[in-house]
């Protein structure tokens, strides 16, 4: 099989998979996500909101949920009895009370023996404000968003689960989802040479299945892809690939809000070859 570029392993030294994997959300990490986990021989289990015509026939255990609607309790997530990894991925907005989800996730990893629990959460913890941040600097306690980000991941770090990761991740994008139409439209507002904190989304699959692949005590890391460009250069480049106008940004500002990580656990995946920024 050929492996995608930016997994950062080839099929001799890639590492061995969980035999079975639980993921809530499926989704636009989930599934891909899935996908490779079902390639390199998981068994895999997700839980989405409704199914869909696309969902039709997949080697993959789906089951059902308005996770709004439904009272949350550890019983939600009884059929992942006995599976090993449990895999996150859903993001805080869609959710009232998002702390709360991810507690009773955490809660029912434990009842039902989970060994193994990965948490996507997002560098929104650390605030908006011009600073470099890696993952030994504080979160911003007065920003609202991220203080709801950093109450779910505390019932993460609570567990009693034998490992777990909380991988905070960059701004996605691929071609099938791209922010470039939506940052033109406040192209004036923004400063073009502010740094970019940005994920694509392969990487995002490819950093994921790295890390259900090696479960290793606690940890926490940051996935942003590195160098960081300016706005002006990332954007740039990305309407020549896609054939859009390049947007016009505001000049002056310095380098805004910088994130990086401390750790090289992920330098193969998170590494762009382009330097330029």
């Amino acid at each position: 099989m050929v492996e995608n570029p930016a997994c950062g392993f080839q099929p001799e030294t890639a590492p061995s998979p969980p035999a079975a994997c639980a993921i809530l959300g499926f989704g636009y990490l989930g599934r891909p996500l899935a996908e490779r986990l079902y390639q390199h021989g998981c068994r895999v289990s997700a839980l989405k909101r409704r199914l869909t015509s696309d969902d039709i026939n997949l080697p993959i255990g789906l089951h059902t949920a308005d996770l709004n609607q439904t009272p949350l309790s550890d019983g939600l997530f009884a059929c992942w009895q006995g599976i090993p990894t449990w895999i996150c991925l859903l993001p805080p907005s869609p959710f009232a009370d998002y702390p709360a989800l991810i507690a009773a996730w955490v809660a029912a990893a434990e009842r039902y023996g989970a060994e193994h629990l990965i948490f996507t959460g997002s560098i929104g913890v650390y605030g908006r404000r011009e600073r470099v941040c890696d993952e030994d600097s504080p979160p911003d306690d007065g920003d609202e968003k991220a203080v709801r980000l950093l109450a779910a991941e505390q019932a993460v770090r609570a567990s009693s689960v034998a490992a777990t990761d909380i991988l905070r991740l960059g701004g996605l994008y691929d071609a099938e989802r791209h922010p470039l139409a939506t940052v033109a439209k406040n192209a004036g507002r923004l400063k073009g040479g502010e740094a970019v904190n940005m994920l694509h989304r392969d990487r995002a699959v490819s950093a994921l299945f790295q890390t259900a692949c090696t479960p290793d005590g606690h940890r926490l890391r940051n996935l942003v892809e590195t160098p960081h460009p300016s706005r002006r250069s990332f954007y740039a480049a990305e309407a020549a690939k896609l054939g859009l106008p390049v947007p016009q940004f505001a000049e002056g500002g310095g380098r805004g809000r910088t994130v990086q990580t401390r750790y090289g656990d992920f330098s193969a995946i998170l590494q762009l070859a382009d330097t330029a920024g």
